[in-house]
């Protein structure tokens, strides 16, 4: 587990990239069934990841482990509570253009390394 102040600075940058310029979904069919079998639309997604605290980060926030964009994105996971379940979201920043992606959203149902 990163100190907190590392995930709060995480955060903070992540939430201020998503309210000034949205977020990009990364298209995974695992996100798409799983956003449309509980009816969450993109903007209840955004609540979601607005709501996000350092207690429900449990790995990262670390450089992304694909070669192709270490240098540029920082990921953390988190396993927020949405409507009583909880979830698992992983989320990418990247601060020279002020962008996040939701790289992952789904039911939380056991640590993994796989995400799909």
């Amino acid at each position: 587990m990163k100190p907190t102040a590392l995930i709060e600075l995480f955060l903070r940058q992540l939430k201020q990239y998503v309210e000034k310029n949205s977020f990009v979904l990364v298209d995974r069919e695992v996100s798409k069934r799983f956003l449309a079998s509980r009816g969450m639309s993109m903007d209840m997604l955004t609540d979601v990841i607005l709501s996000l605290k350092p207690e429900d980060c449990f790995d990262g926030p670390e450089a992304d482990r694909d070669p192709r964009f270490a240098d540029k994105w920082t990921v953390a996971e988190f396993s927020p509570i949405y409507r009583g379940e909880l979830l698992y979201l992983k989320m990418s920043i990247r601060v020279d253009v002020e962008r996040a992606k939701c790289l992952s959203v789904k039911a939380y149902v056991e640590r993994r390394d796989d995400d799909d």
